[in-house]
Order: C-alpha cells, then structure tokens, then sequence
C-alpha cells in the first residue's frame, strides 16, 4: 500500500506542474481555475493517500517508554488507561 500511496503523490506533483507549465493535456474546466484545481487535487490525493496508508496506530511514549499502544489495546485511551500507564512508570498525576 506504500508504494500506491507514493505513486499517488508523484501523480499528485505532476498534475499540479502541468497546470502552471503544459496545461493544454489537463481538461478545460481545469485550466480555467488554476488555483481551485490545485487545491483539489491536492486536497483529493491526500485523501486517498491517507486512506492506503492508515494504520491507526495510537501511541504515547514517556522517552523510549510505552505509556499507552492502541494497535496493543484495538481502541483508543480512556484517560483510567493513561493514569495507570504513567502509574507503571511511576510517574503519579494528581487530578
């Protein structure tokens, strides 16, 4: 999924170039708004890219120390589970 999401940015940039150098290949509607086309082009591969490569992972570190994995738990942090992983490392927070 990393290679498809990388091939979607160099897309991304070429598409973007040729709206400012060689616009005659792109459609109309997209040669008559430059800007906007930029944007959503920009804004479209983002997306799509973001989508290929979502992980959701989730963690928090206190150095090289893992307080908290949501890839470990399969959900995100309550605030009990931060109390109780900083608890482990000895770090205690008075609320």
């Amino acid at each position: 999924m990393q290679l498809a999401a990388n091939i979607i940015g160099i897309l991304q940039m070429t598409v973007m170039a040729m709206l400012f150098i060689n616009d005659k290949l792109l459609p109309e509607g997209m040669r008559e708004n430059k800007m906007a086309s930029v944007f959503g082009v920009f804004l479209g591969a983002n997306m799509v890219s973001g989508a290929l490569t979502k992980t959701n992972a989730f963690e928090i570190y206190m150095g090289k120390k893992l307080v908290y994995s949501q890839l470990q738990m399969g959900r995100p942090p309550r605030g009990e589970d931060l109390l109780r992983g900083f608890k482990l490392l000895g770090i205690k927070i008075d609320l």
